[in-house]
């Protein structure tokens, strides 16, 4: 299935659940397209998006304390400093530009360690 293929089935799947509220204009049979659909979706739910991102900020934090604990215990505490920055980073622009270049020093770091080793 191509990236076409993959967004013709959500914009078909979105246009039936919107046909299916019948919350669209009278003109076209009661169908919403499917950009209104989900907007108007994010739109009305607001304390929906406040407890994911509250939950999104608890698991994020959660992963870099367990993280920061497993640099001196035994477990993988890079990995998981880097999973919660990229957790964090799907709803704080903050975050993410940390992540990135976070990220952007360890490919740096890991190409170093690659040239040295093959020289």
């Amino acid at each position: 299935m191509t990236a076409a293929d993959t967004r013709t089935a959500m914009h078909a799947e979105a246009d039936l659940a919107a046909e299916s509220t019948g919350d669209g204009a009278e003109g076209n049979g009661g169908a919403v397209p499917a950009a209104r659909a989900v907007g108007a979706s994010r739109r009305r739910a607001p304390a929906v998006r406040l407890a994911r991102k509250a939950a999104v900020a608890v698991a994020g934090v959660a992963l870099i304390v367990a993280g920061v604990a497993m640099l001196v215990l035994p477990g993988p505490g890079v990995v998981a400093i880097l999973a919660g920055l990229g957790l964090l980073g799907t709803e704080f622009p903050a975050a993410r530009r940390v992540s990135q270049r976070v990220h952007g020093r360890l490919r740096a770091a890991w190409h170093t360690i690659r040239r040295r080793k093959n020289a």
